[in-house]
């Protein structure tokens, strides 16, 4: 049994991100960046006017009240085809090149016009409501770096600077299947020992936030035959499987078995992680599996921690693995385990500082309890208490809250 990090270290390790592709920019929202993005003109191209009001030299307005002579306007895509001499001035809207010949803009409500004259009852700075040209960039500066994330941001900075089309990797092709004959569709309603297939849309759900592209292949029979073939299906044409159930130590559980059949070479089947001992993590050819425990719980936690920075690796992310931050803990928490621990959590902001209140559950079979977590408590092999008010690691899940 191998501890989280060293398993962590080989998913990093064995997986390889996809080939990369060109896409048009409307379609590059939520995929990773597989080129440096340069600026391929200063930004902004020119001196620009921050406020609507009046271009002038400074040193005309010294003194004041004082009154110039206004020798015409600029507007936002347009310039001002002149100079703006000694003791004149030109109307100007934000947005705008200032005119050659200005140095400053004094806005609009500071100022009194009457025909062709305007008095200004306030002085200016030479660059004041100025944003000088390539303050913001310059040519050729690198603004964005291959494995970031095309966020809103991002959009307006790839279509400020010309990329119609961008450079990412594709969205890896997942499928998910649940094993377990006891399974049914989520249609019928259980009867006997029956229990419904919450799990594949809990895989679906986290793979896809991840950003990858998802087919649930529902549920496998507990038989070696059904497992491989359902395992075969499911590798066709497709970066990732991901399966939950089957994994463990019983006659029943055949995921493995299935796996060596098939021709995968498995790199870890146990890990010192709790919940989710039994993680199986293979691949055949250039496709990838993750054996998952059954538990949702146990289910939710291993995908987090393992599968999620492989998907995000696939896509070339440059910080694949989820974000931890430190936080107080709002109640104690304890652990009998010698294994690292990942709690569910409820992360939240209270005054300014970011608090971890574990959450009470009942077991890794506990989804309700689980519904209610963004983050998860970790605590390491050897941590059994850890007292209210401490700080500790979080593992963030979900979307931070206030309070």
């Amino acid at each position: 049994m191998i501890t989280v990090d060293e398993a962590l270290k080989i998913v990093l390790q064995r997986v390889q991100p996809l080939p990369v592709e060109r896409i048009p920019l409307d379609h590059a929202l939520g995929r990773v960046l597989a080129e440096d993005v340069r600026s391929d003109i200063d930004l902004p191209p020119f001196d620009r006017a921050r406020m609507d009001g009046y271009a002038v030299r400074a040193n005309d307005l010294l003194t004041t009240p004082a009154t110039l002579r206004c020798i015409g306007e600029v507007a936002a895509g347009t310039t001002f085809e002149g100079r703006v001499g000694r003791g004149e001035a030109v109307k100007i809207f934000t947005g705008a090149p200032l005119p050659e010949g200005a140095d400053a803009v004094q806005k609009v409500e500071v100022t009194r016009s009457n025909g062709d004259e305007v008095t200004f009852d306030e002085s200016v700075v030479p660059g004041q409501f100025v944003t000088k040209r390539a303050s913001e960039c310059s040519i050729d500066e690198l603004v964005a770096e291959k494995g970031r994330l095309i966020g809103p941001a991002e959009m307006a900075v790839l279509a400020s600077f010309g990329y119609a089309t961008v450079s990412t990797r594709p969205r890896p092709r997942v499928a998910v299947i649940s094993t377990g004959s006891e399974l049914i569709d989520v249609a019928r309603k259980p009867v006997g020992a029956q229990i419904r297939n919450s799990n594949c849309y809990t895989l679906g759900s986290y793979a896809r936030r991840a950003g990858a592209n998802v087919e649930n292949l529902g549920t496998v029979h507990d038989d070696l035959q059904s497992t491989r073939e359902a395992l075969e299906r499911a590798a066709d044409k497709r970066d990732v499987v991901v399966t939950s159930g089957g994994v463990s130590m019983g006659d029943y559980d055949l995921v493995k078995a299935a796996l060596v059949e098939i021709g995968a070479e498995v790199f870890f089947d146990k890990v010192k992680i709790r919940p989710g001992k039994p993680t199986v993590f293979g691949r055949r050819g250039s496709t990838y599996f993750f054996g998952l425990p059954g538990n949702p719980v146990s289910t939710s936690v291993t995908f987090n921690v393992f599968v999620w920075p492989a998907l995000k690796l696939l896509q070339g992310d440059a910080h694949p693995a989820l974000p931890t931050v430190v936080a107080e803990l709002s109640s104690e928490v304890v652990d009998s385990s010698n294994r690292r621990s990942y709690q569910p959590a409820r992360l939240f902001i209270e005054g300014g500082r970011a608090f971890a209140q574990p959450l009470k559950w009942v077991g890794s079979s506990d989804l309700v309890a689980f519904m209610r977590a963004n983050a998860l408590i970790i605590s390491g092999e050897e941590v059994h208490r850890i007292a209210k008010g401490e700080r500790v690691e979080v593992l963030a899940i979900g979307d931070l809250e206030g309070k």
